[in-house]
């Protein structure tokens, strides 16, 4: 990712990223972290591929002709080989009956589905975690610096012991391009629900008393939720690598893990403007086309991506709401398949 590349080396010399690069240098920085900020504690979960099936689909994309730029031969998926077909995203074992007002939840898995769901008020300054595993998660632990435990309770969640753990740390907030600092406090509950499947809720702000974690807790159902950040087809031998925070989805060529598709929901003061994508991302080699998806203008460039001799398409879209999404996906897709994708692509706000 050429993007992050020039985040890192960007010195103070250096000239000021675009919007663009700096959106894409986040979602890049996320594929690279194993889990979400808030994940301190988290075992790593278990890597099973979900295969997607053989069967393809046709699907009518809308979309402006403009000039149609061939797509080379390369390392990975050849050249005019993809083939789309039916996905069905991993989807978060449990739902809360009922939600609380103003939540909606943001998803971390991989193909094995997910196992982390956030669920945050607009500011971030009240809401809650919910991890779901095979195995126990340890407690807080005092010896992490910054750690203070305030108290620890045995507790009962519908019969089952539980325990409760208040305590508090030092806490960041931000993208990692400017982050805000300070203490934030917790209460931790963590019990087996069922065999085998043990819960972890962390909450903070208003939702952090005793009594709303473990209301919160009686609220849990066996009701599977789709992730935030969707797609409809995917190329056949593909699988989820993972999906993050309700924001990235990246999915992987099983037979050439070098080749990537990335899906991110960039944040608002990093959507360059129609006119401007092409000038506002790195390596472009062709012409900005512009495109329809959702019914909306959007805009197709095809770039050089800085890795393994790799090209590969940018897209810049919005769903249905106007909110923008981008696309990066490898030059083995045709510019009418990069559409076709595009079109099936939904976001949950």
């Amino acid at each position: 990712m050429n993007e992050l590349t020039a985040l890192r080396e960007a010195g103070p010399e250096a000239p000021a990223l675009s919007s663009a690069a700096r959106s894409a240098a986040r979602a890049a920085l996320l594929a690279e972290i194993d889990g979400p900020a808030p994940a301190r504690r988290r075992k790593p979960s278990r890597r099973t591929t979900l295969r997607l099936g053989a069967a393809g689909v046709a699907v009518a994309a809308a979309w402006t002709a403009a000039v149609v730029i061939a797509a080379p031969d390369g390392p990975g998926t050849p050249a005019d080989s993809v083939t789309l077909v039916d996905f069905t995203m991993p989807t978060f074992p449990l739902s809360l009956d009922p939600v609380p007002d103003g939540l909606r939840p943001a998803f971390d898995g991989d193909g094995d589905g997910a196992s982390i769901a956030a669920y945050d008020d607009p500011t971030g300054e009240h809401g809650f975690t919910l991890y779901v595993g095979d195995d126990e998660s340890p407690r807080p632990d005092e010896d992490v610096a910054g750690v203070e435990v305030a108290a620890v309770e045995e507790v009962s969640v519908d019969g089952r012991d539980a325990e409760l753990v208040r305590w508090s740390q030092d806490w960041c907030t931000g993208d990692g391009l400017g982050e805000d600092c300070g203490r934030r406090a917790f209460t931790w509950l963590t019990w087996e629900r069922s065999e085998d499947q043990w819960v972890t809720i962390e909450a903070h702000g208003r939702y952090r008393t005793s009594e709303q974690v473990l209301a919160i807790a009686r609220s849990l159902v066996d009701r599977p939720q789709p992730a935030t950040l969707d797609i409809g087809l995917a190329p056949a031998g593909w699988s989820v690598q993972f999906f993050k925070t309700g924001r990235v989805l990246t999915l992987v060529n099983d037979a050439y893990e070098q080749q990537e598709i990335t899906v991110h929901v960039p944040l608002p003061e990093d959507v360059a403007p129609a006119d401007q994508v092409r000038s506002s991302i790195m390596g472009p080699i062709g012409p900005q086309l512009d495109v329809v998806v959702h019914g909306r203008p959007a805009q197709l460039v095809l770039v050089d991506t800085g890795y393994l001799d790799q090209r590969g398409w940018f897209l810049q879209a919005q769903f249905t709401d106007g909110t923008t999404f981008t696309l990066q996906v490898p030059d083995a897709f045709t510019q009418e398949q990069v559409l076709e994708f595009a079109e099936q692509v939904t976001h949950r706000p």
